[in-house]
């Protein structure tokens, strides 16, 4: 879900191998479209074209979820033309699903693109096809402004995916009413700083007698502890929320905002109101222990509202931005435009039934209103989340207020450079995955207390998190590629504010 690529080395190398084998299938051509494009096939009422359509998402989970109930609907309007057939996975048997999908040249007609390949190289293997020619302009202009960009998710003027969810805020400060009442705390008064948080989660530790908890985490939930840290220091330094402060081209993972959030947590351990089994926990349990009133506080993503409703619906709960050092608003940082979701195999026999597919159903206004009533999130249609008619419940007004005042688009360097991308897929993504330990690993040891000096760690990494971009860069440079340390640099850019075109424009002058 939202959406880190922690690839290895090994798993891009049988990723790539496999690719090698289904380019040789797809009926390729050298310009890269596949041989379907061409009309000899699949024809819509020649027979009924069966489409396989697998994810890893919640939504498409079980037969009540919105996604499945968005297909039973859509083969009813079809019936004896199109049939889809939609799997859901979990992330980790996804991923496995799809490699051995691609070495056996059975690749599911539709699918998102899993954790550990990296869409450039997916691209260039030749096993996806672009949407154009089996969409209608009228449904890419459904979308928000931005939703699509040349070097992200339009690639030489093709387009191969679109946005699964709108705006998505990874953090959040998720608070149990009733915890908070039982410990005589005001259940509608959440934290808005550090001090009050950690006052907050004290009283309700001490209250609890060993049984709830001021604070449950999900450390072992692979991301986790990197969006809780620089959540944090969005608070500080909104210019440092990933860990690469767009504004300077640099990495920050050395920086005091970095540092003090650490120390945020860990002052939260020294209290002791962190449950303890939150460092053994993943996301499902952690929600749920939450959910159940085994703790006041969770800081998790936007995906955890509707998942609380879904698997606790009796707890009563409300939604904040995270607390600040003294208060200040809090700013968090997004791009609309992204390569990490759903896209059409090249080797699929119906892309005319795909394309209506799409259209009618995956990314339809009709899908979206049921993806929203159902509480999934924020839809990429901007007219949907206007409309409050389509909110579910009271918390999703407060929901979708929070990523309003919250969000802001940020530079995004392959907006400014398509060249740039070819970095990204050298190091593998601003986050390099090929470094170890990744920054999470690193974070998690820290928590833990395996890493006894933080500050040094971090300084060590943020010095190998640069070393990697540098030589990444040059690599790509010299193979060709026009591409520069500043085309990762935004000096015009007001963190503050939502990253225009017109601010893009302006560096070109």
């Amino acid at each position: 879900m939202a959406s880190s690529r922690k690839a290895t080395a090994s798993a891009l190398a049988a990723f790539m191998l496999a690719s090698a084998a289904l380019a040789g299938c797809t009926g390729g051509s050298g310009d890269g479209k596949p041989g379907s494009e061409s009309g000899s096939a699949g024809k819509l009422g020649e027979k009924e074209a069966v489409i396989r359509v697998w994810g890893p998402h919640d939504f498409m989970k079980g037969d009540e979820s919105p996604g499945q109930m968005m297909v039973k609907a859509f083969n009813e309007k079809n019936k004896g033309k199109i049939r889809v057939e939609m799997k859901y996975m979990p992330w980790a048997e996804y991923n496995t699903a799809i490699q051995a999908a691609v070495t056996s040249n059975d690749l599911p007609d539709i699918f998102n693109l899993p954790q550990n390949i990296d869409f450039q190289q997916v691209l260039s293997s030749k096993w996806i096809r672009p949407l154009d020619g089996i969409v209608s302009d009228a449904w890419r202009k459904q979308f928000y402004n931005g939703a699509f960009a040349e070097g992200v998710n339009v690639i030489g003027g093709k387009t191969y995916t679109w946005p699964i969810f709108g705006p998505q805020l990874n953090q959040l400060l998720y608070y149990n009413k009733d915890v908070l009442k039982n410990a005589g705390l005001d259940p509608d008064k959440p934290p808005k700083t550090w001090d009050e948080l950690r006052s907050m989660a004290k009283t309700v530790t001490e209250k609890g007698k060993g049984d709830v908890f001021g604070v449950v985490f999900a450390l072992a939930e692979n991301g986790y502890a990197t969006n809780t840290v620089t959540g944090f220091a969005a608070g500080i330094n909104n210019l440092e929320s990933g860990g690469f402060n767009y504004k300077t081209g640099t990495y920050t993972y050395d920086s005091k905002a970095i540092s003090d959030s650490v120390k945020l947590i860990l002052d939260l351990k020294k209290d002791g109101s962190i449950l303890p089994s939150s460092y053994n926990l993943k996301h499902p349990e952690a929600g749920a222990l939450f959910g159940q009133g085994k703790a006041a506080f969770l800081f998790d993503g936007r995906w955890r509202m509707w998942l609380i409703k879904r698997d606790t619906p009796d707890a009563k709960y409300g939604m904040a931005a995270l607390p600040t050092p003294a208060g200040e608003p809090m700013i968090m940082h997004h791009t609309l435009a992204n390569n990490g979701g759903f896209m059409v195999s090249a080797s699929t026999k119906y892309p005319e039934a795909v394309g209506k597919f799409i259209e009618e159903g995956l990314a339809s206004e009709l899908f979206y209103e049921g993806f929203m009533k159902s509480g999934v999130g924020l839809s990429p249609i901007e007219k949907l989340n206007a409309d409050k008619s389509k909110y579910p419940y009271p918390e999703y007004e407060v929901f979708a207020k929070l990523h309003k005042d919250v969000l802001r688009l940020r530079p995004d360097p392959a907006v400014r450079n398509p060249e740039a991308t070819k970095v990204l897929v050298e190091i593998g993504g601003m986050g390099q995955p090929k470094i170890k330990p990744s920054f999470n690993e690193l974070l998690q040891a820290i928590i833990m207390g395996a890493e006894k000096d933080p500050d040094s760690a971090l300084r060590a990494y943020n010095e190998k998190m640069a070393k990697g971009f540098k030589d990444g860069l040059e690599k790509v440079k010299q193979s060709g590629a026009k591409v520069d340390a500043s085309d990762f640099s935004f000096p015009n850019w007001d963190p503050k504010k939502d990253y225009t075109d017109q601010d893009y424009a302006a560096l070109k002058k």
